[in-house]
């Protein structure tokens, strides 16, 4: 089994990413780039089209990106139009993205520009969750499955609708039974390894991916993580973090991520859809306001979840791993910051980059702040 694990873990590297897409392809069907966890993935699957996550290159040279791109930019945005210029998503038939922020709304110039896709679309999603709210996002998203109809000559009728989303809230389910597993002192999976299995979620055929975590949570039930420490607990918090080396570096400095606060982990999976709902696009967009991205407003929910994820993994601190140039996390870092502090959580935020680098500057800072959290609970 642990040769299964091992597999499943290193389903969304590099090395091995792309291989239900061109798998899926191979039965000459289509596979939709998914730019942001704010698209709904389950209108692509309803289709029989493959929801794929993309990713930006890991290397360090993006220089050709940075002649279209200008300075003080999304590092994400910048190592994914790299990957575009050295054709390593000209598999990919279409894609799909969200007006998460004003950077991303505007990437679509250079996606079809640069770009082999013969889709490229925009779904916009609102800034609040209220009932006007979700109705207006709802009405986005049946344009949307007109779209996708039309693109993948599929009819999307609820039940093929309720169909995907039961498959996707599936996943959901089994995610979440993953990372209950981490409030154990000793979990049966590191806070790397835990990222990577979400993120093969997002490269996988939903219902594969279904089975190989199902299969594997007997095993996880008695399995214990090799990991170096399991004090202090820290609270991961991220978005745009696909890399399990970033987790890997925070607990090889000194602590255990018993759990994580990103839009590429927990928040990926942890609200549901109301699959019994007469209205499935109504329900998703219910679900999918829930999405606790910075760019929402409900920044106080956002804090009170940190808070709850605190209490309920028993972690000693919140780490906060801030892609450079995320304005909307910027903007929020001040009021986080004060309801944290309020709350007796210490929290402290770094800058990373999109790709692994500035090892060792981080790994003093983070080794200061888990110095800290080891004095506070030996005190």
């Amino acid at each position: 089994m642990e040769d299964k694990l091992k597999k499943l873990v290193s389903a969304g590297n590099k090395e091995n990413r792309t291989k239900w897409a061109h798998e899926w392809q191979g039965q000459g069907k289509k596979v939709v780039g998914v730019l942001d966890n704010m698209v709904p993935e389950e209108v692509i699957y309803a289709a029989g089209m493959l929801p794929w996550r993309i990713q930006g290159t890991w290397q360090e040279d993006v220089s050709r990106a940075m002649i279209y791109r200008m300075p003080q930019t999304s590092a994400f945005l910048n190592h994914v139009l790299q990957s575009v210029l050295e054709g390593e998503l000209d598999f990919l038939d279409g894609m799909v993205y969200s007006n998460r922020d004003e950077d991303f709304v505007r990437f679509r110039d250079y996606w079809e520009s640069l770009s082999k896709t013969r889709l490229v679309y925009l779904i916009e999603v609102p800034i609040m969750d209220s009932e006007l709210t979700r109705r207006r996002f709802a009405a986005k998203i049946r344009e949307f499955i007109g779209v996708i109809e039309e693109f993948g000559k599929a009819k999307i009728d609820d039940k093929s609708l309720r169909d995907a989303v039961a498959v996707y809230d599936k996943g959901r389910a089994l995610l979440r039974k993953m990372y209950e597993l981490r409030k154990r002192e000793l979990p049966p999976v590191s806070g790397g390894e835990a990222l990577a299995i979400t993120i093969a979620a997002t490269v996988m055929p939903r219902d594969e991916f279904n089975k190989e975590l199902e299969g594997l949570l007997p095993y996880l039930e008695k399995r214990k993580a090799n990991v170096s420490h399991t004090r202090p607990r820290v609270l991961l918090s991220s978005d745009l973090l696909d890399n399990p080396a970033y987790v890997d570096l925070v607990e090889e400095t000194g602590c255990l991520v018993a759990m994580d606060d990103m839009d590429t982990g927990s928040r990926y999976f942890w609200e549901m859809v109301d699959g019994g709902s007469e209205d499935p696009a109504y329900a998703l967009a219910k679900r999918y306001l829930k999405s606790r991205l910075p760019r929402m407003v409900d920044w106080q929910e956002q804090a009170e979840q940190l808070m709850q994820w605190t209490r309920e993994f028993h972690t000693d601190g919140v780490l906060d791993l801030t892609e450079t140039c995320d304005f909307p996390r910027a903007l929020r870092r001040p009021f986080l910051e004060h309801w944290l502090k309020e709350a007796g959580i210490p929290e402290v935020s770094f800058e990373r980059d999109y790709h692994l680098s500035n090892i060792g500057q981080l790994r003093t800072r983070i080794g200061a702040f888990l110095e800290m959290l080891e004095s506070k609970t030996a005190g």
